[in-house]
């Protein structure tokens, strides 16, 4: 295969000032089918990552197939795991939400004599399962990553410091989706035949 450029990514996320690079929806609303296109109704933005961006990690064990005298013929395929890493810079409902569950965050409005006030409680149970979309940029490329079926299940460090940003980080599980994927990744190179 010959080398291309056009299919180098270096990944920013593709926001703008009202829509996050990181989108959620119920299990139930359509997937995105592309890079490129905009997500339909049903799917609600988040707010700003930290500089780290997300983290993919898949992991597979497999346990190797015997014959009768004890050679590995063929390995097989025992378990299969992947989860992404997210850490949400802007401390709001959505953040709070995705990590501690809607349940668990009340959000009182603005008024004259106070701010928006949110109250997160933290005990003993985990948020849904959501459908997540991560979009980025490069240039004209696009790249996106789908995860039909995800759920936070670990909660990251949170550190109140005043020299660092506060940090809602957690661990996002990619469950199968019923067909056997639990993670699809699409790219668009961005070149059309016109260029």
């Amino acid at each position: 295969m010959a080398l291309n450029p056009k299919h180098v990514y270096a990944p920013s996320p593709v926001q703008n000032s009202t829509t996050g690079a990181v989108a959620v929806a119920a299990t139930s609303v359509t997937a995105p089918t592309d890079a490129k296109s905009t997500l339909g109704t049903g799917w609600t933005s988040g707010g700003y990552v930290d500089e780290n961006g997300i983290s993919l990690q898949t992991t597979r064990s497999v346990t190797p197939l015997k014959d009768w005298s004890k050679a590995a013929i063929k390995e097989m395929l025992s378990d299969f795991g992947g989860s992404i890493t997210v850490n949400f810079l802007q401390v709001d409902q959505f953040a709070a939400e995705r990590l501690f569950g809607s349940s668990n965050v009340t959000v009182t409005a603005a008024t004259s004599s106070a701010g928006e006030k949110i109250k997160v409680n933290i005990g003993a149970n985990l948020p849904p399962v959501e459908s997540w979309c991560f979009s980025m940029k490069d240039g004209d490329a696009r790249l996106r990553v789908y995860v039909p079926r995800g759920q936070i299940t670990e909660v990251a460090q949170m550190d109140f410091k005043p020299d660092t940003g506060l940090v809602f980080g957690g661990t996002i599980q990619c469950y199968d989706d019923g067909t056997g994927k639990s993670i699809v990744i699409m790219t668009d190179d961005g070149v059309t035949t016109g260029n």
